[in-house]
Order: structure tokens, then C-alpha cells, then sequence
């Protein structure tokens, strides 16, 4: 984001600060901008204040925003594919895909103040042309912050809107890579997800949504299985907690992968993993464009395929 700050005089008193500011400051929603007061970013003649305070006539209402020098991060080296309908990425670990809460839904541009790097921002910053005017700034399905590997963002309203009803029909395949604990294999774990009320963790539960996945045993190590995943729903966590569920967990899961299963790993004589073990490897669907079968492929990146290299027998 270009501007530093905003400096806004107070001309008749009464408002209320967060009201104050959504009414001066165009493109952010109220939710968002009270979250900026609240983070300090706001002051009102040198002071910090509330959302709630009543501004008074004369007063100086300094807004800061946010660096996000993170945003010059280039995603070229990402691209696996882009044509005028999608872009297709190979997401590194750690990237969150967006900021955490929906104040960036309804104001697209709060990614870009965001501490830490966030995907929607940087194809606002980079893909501005293609991003703004998107629902979610493109994004049509997510992978968790520490899971690498092939992802889809839509260039158009109509790639959008098709490749959503893919998504919700189950006409697009997807295949990961994870590295489990145990020697694991090939099956089919038919189980319902989701969590449980005052429990984040997504879990196996009978009052969780149908969940399929499909785990083929890819190739044994010294205790532990490079296996591959195909979901055949779409649950949140799903191919984790199936996983965990059968007593496989992903290597450096932080849901699941706890003080036993590391024990277990040491003894073992393997080494922590950097990251969690899971990679999207290969997506295939129905081109929104063309019509036409296609597949993208991401390779495991090198922490992925050191770490097998360790403990592979």
C-alpha cells in the first residue's frame, strides 16, 4: 500500500471514533477499521484512544497504516500455469492464505495491512488487474497455512463461478502427498468429520459431515510411510484427522502429532520434521475456459523431499 497515513481533521464533534473514520476512509469496512484503532494504529491528537470515544471539534485524527513490506514478495516463482481464466500456483508452506476473521472479506484491501504475508494480498499487490472485483480475491479453495502445493485462484467472475460449482459437485481431483508415522497401508477411511462444540480441533465424530479419502501406501521408511491422499469430499482437515483416526498421524501435524507420537518418532532415531508433512501434489478438473480435462502437477519441495530422504528405509 502506497499511503503512509492519513491525517483527518475533526470539524463538528459527537462521533464516535471508529464512525468517524469509516465515514472519512473509503474502501474499508467499520469492522476492519475499528480493529486498526484497536491495534494502535489510530490516534486522536498524539493520544490512543477507543473506538467508542466522542471526537471533539478541532481534534486530529492520525491513522498509520500498517507496512506491509512483505507484499513485494513476487509470486512469479509460484506460477505453474496462467492463461486470461486462472492462475495455478505451487503454494509454499507457511503462507497463509488470507487473514485470519472476514474483515478482509468485505474490504479486500485489508490483507495488504496485515503483519504477516497472506496470499489474498499478494495478488492484490501483484494481480491487482485480476483480484479486485473477485470474490476472496480469487481464492476458490484453501490449503492450511503449513501445507504446500498446488493451488487454484480465478482470474474472472465466470472462472470463479465455474470452477465453485467443480468444487461443490466433486468433479475436481486431487491427490496429496503426506509422510505418516507407522507403516501404513492402502485403504479407504469412510468417516465423518468435524468438530465438536468448544473444541477447535477437527476431528472424526458421528456428528461430523461425510468424509471420504482414499490412502494409497506410496513407499515404506524406518517406522514411518510416504502414502498418498485422495479426498473424495471436501472437509476441512479431512485427510488429517482421517489419519490420525487410524493411527497414522502426519509427521509435525500440531493438531495431532503430539507428545507420544514423538516419542515415538525419536525412538525411531528420526529427527523432527521442519514442517507438516503434507504436500498437494496433482489437482485435475475441467477447464473453466476451454472445457477440456486438465491436470497440474507441484513436485514436494526440498524440505518435503530432504526430510524422506531421512527416513526412508
Amino acid at each position: 500500500m502506497t499511503r503512509k497515513e492519513d491525517i483527518l481533521l475533526v470539524e463538528m464533534g459527537g462521533l464516535r471514533l471508529d464512525r468517524f473514520v469509516a465515514d472519512k476512509v473509503e474502501g474499508f469496512s467499520r469492522s476492519y477499521l475499528k480493529e486498526l484503532i484497536e491495534r494502535g494504529c489510530v490516534l486522536v491528537d498524539g493520544v490512543r484512544r477507543q473506538p467508542d470515544y466522542r471526537l471533539q471539534t478541532g481534534e486530529l485524527v492520525k491513522l498509520a497504516w500498517p507496512e506491509s513490506s512483505w507484499s513485494e514478495q513476487p509470486i512469479a516463482p509460484w506460477i505453474l500455469h496462467e492463461d486470461r481464466h486462472l492462475l495455478v500456483l505451487h503454494k509454499p508452506a507457511g503462507l497463509l492464505m488470507h487473514p485470519l476473521g472476514e474483515s478482509w472479506v468485505a474490504s479486500p484491501k485489508a490483507a495488504l495491512t496485515e503483519h504477516e504475508p497472506n496470499l489474498a494480498g499478494l495478488l492484490l499487490a501483484q494481480r491487482p488487474e485480476t483480484s479486485r472485483g473477485l470474490e476472496r480475491c480469487g481464492l476458490v479453495h484453501r490449503l492450511d497455512r503449513q501445507t504446500s502445493g498446488v493451488l487454484l485462484v480465478a482470474k474472472t467472475p465466470a472462472a470463479q463461478a465455474a470452477l465453485h460449482a467443480a468444487f461443490r459437485e466433486r468433479e475436481v481431483h486431487k491427490v496429496y502427498r503426506a509422510i505418516v508415522l507407522g507403516e501404513m497401508a492402502s485403504t479407504t477411511v469412510d468417516a465423518p468429520v468435524g468438530r465438536i462444540s468448544g473444541v477447535r480441533r477437527v476431528r472424526v465424530t458421528q456428528w461430523g459431515r461425510e468424509a471420504q479419502t482414499l490412502f494409497r501406501a506410496y513407499s515404506p521408511g524406518r517406522g514411518v510411510s510416504l502414502v498418498s491422499a485422495e479426498p473424495k469430499t471436501g472437509r476441512t482437515h479431512q485427510i488429517r484427522a482421517h489419519l490420525a483416526a487410524v493411527g497414522h498421524p502426519v509427521l509435525g501435524d500440531a493438531e495431532w502429532f503430539g507428545l507420544q507420537p514423538r516419542a515415538v518418532l525419536r525412538a525411531l532415531g528420526h529427527e523432527p520434521p521442519p514442517r507438516m508433512m503434507l504436500h498437494a501434489w496433482r489437482i485435475r478438473f475441467t477447464h473453466p475456459g476451454t472445457g477440456k480435462a486438465v491436470s497440474y502437477t507441484a513436485p514436494p519441495p526440498k524440505d518435503f523431499r530432504d526430510y524422506w530422504a531421512k527416513v526412508k528405509k
